[in-house]
């Protein structure tokens, strides 16, 4: 196995000094690369931030990994400045997202998929029982609240045209993670009744027929402006469970980067129902299935990660580091928590801690009551 022989201890000395993610043009709300917006998503962690743990800890040209990838913010950043990434996520939606983001897509290979789901809604037929089916179901507002009858009908059967013909390539994924975006939102894009674009709020206002395909054609044809930089590397994600065995392409890692579920945050199937019954979650599934995701597990005990810092160890490079970004609330020190755990297989370890309590919320109620930041480092 190759020696990882990177110097990060002066990167990340300057790093907890100097907070440069803070201080602009970092600051900035809108700063990094407009993909990142692909798909808005609670809880996602600021481009700035995996931009400043890339550089600081990923060799130029290196490899990392990241098992809880959410909608890619991190592996992209690392595409984005020549490091090879790998990521991982239990969630089909973040997975079509963050794909979409590191792999190589094609503007002509996207709007052959749009096309052949312009026909299919062209041609399909949505029977009343479907459209009551689901029409009646919500975790707020039932999901009839937030269409025009006919929108609502081309949604159903664009749902039906992604299960039947599930996105293969990172082009693909495109169409679905803008098909996505575009579901709910307060601005003209958005195909539902005013609501808010990260989490689904009960919708206001007039009911206004949408067209699907118009819109997607809209917001895909942005994702492909050349204002947007593709990776310079393109990279991998994988659609499994990270507390599972990683595939084996995952090996002589230099870095492990990753910021999972904070333990006090939203409940992340409320914040995204929309969305993800969309990718095909069924009403019941939100009663059985969040319980096998790591945000609902590490409330009963953090040996969770115990599989992850048991492969961290086998899969990065000797002398390697994993990086947890991490958030500490009156509830929880997640630091501390997973400090203790980690000991079992790194002989070194140091938390930083972070004040986030100046950040700001995006207009979201309910954001958690984080209080600081921390960065947990082994290696």
């Amino acid at each position: 196995m190759a020696q990882n022989n990177f110097e990060w201890h002066a990167e990340w000395s300057s790093f907890k000094q100097e907070l440069p993610h803070q201080k602009p043009p970092y600051s900035k709300r809108n700063w990094g690369n407009a993909r990142h917006s692909l798909c808005s998503y609670q809880g996602k962690l600021k481009p700035s931030i995996a931009y400043h743990l890339i550089k600081t800890f990923v060799p130029e040209g290196g490899t990392m990994f990241d098992p809880f990838t959410g909608v890619g913010t991190i592996p992209f950043e690392a595409a984005l400045n020549n490091r090879f990434a790998y990521g991982m996520d239990i969630s089909i939606m973040a997975y079509y997202i963050a794909q979409a983001k590191v792999g190589f897509s094609s503007y002509d290979l996207s709007f052959d998929y749009i096309n052949r789901l312009a026909k299919y809604i062209a041609n399909d037929v949505v029977t009343i029982n479907d459209y009551d089916k689901y029409a009646i179901f919500g975790l707020n507002k039932n999901l009839a609240d937030y269409y025009e009858p006919n929108t609502f009908k081309e949604i159903l059967s664009a749902r039906k045209f992604i299960q039947q013909t599930p996105p293969s390539n990172a082009s693909e994924m495109v169409v679905v993670a803008s098909l996505l975006h575009i579901l709910h939102g307060n601005r003209p894009y958005a195909l539902s009744r005013k609501s808010h674009p990260i989490t689904p709020y009960a919708p206001s206002g007039k009911f206004i027929y949408k067209n699907v395909i118009e819109k997607l054609k809209e917001k895909t044809a942005r994702f492909y402006n050349k204002k947007n930089a593709a990776p310079t590397k393109y990279g991998q994600i994988f659609l499994q469970d990270s507390t599972t065995e990683w595939p084996a392409q995952i090996s002589n890692i230099d870095t492990i980067i990753t910021s999972p579920p904070f333990f006090d945050s939203t409940r992340f199937y409320n914040a995204n129902w929309i969305r993800l019954w969309f990718c095909g979650w069924e009403p019941n599934d939100f009663k059985t299935k969040p319980h096998l995701y790591i945000d609902e597990r590490q409330k009963q005990s953090f040996d969770v990660y115990a599989p992850i810092f048991k492969q961290a160890k086998e899969r990065l490079k000797p002398n390697g580091v994993i990086v947890f970004h991490l958030g500490k609330s009156p509830k929880c020190n997640m630091g501390e928590e997973l400090k203790k755990i980690g000991r079992k297989w790194f002989r070194h370890s140091e938390l930083f801690a972070e004040d986030v309590g100046h950040c700001e919320s995006f207009g979201i109620r309910d954001i958690g009551t984080v209080t600081e930041h921390q960065y947990l480092i082994f290696y």
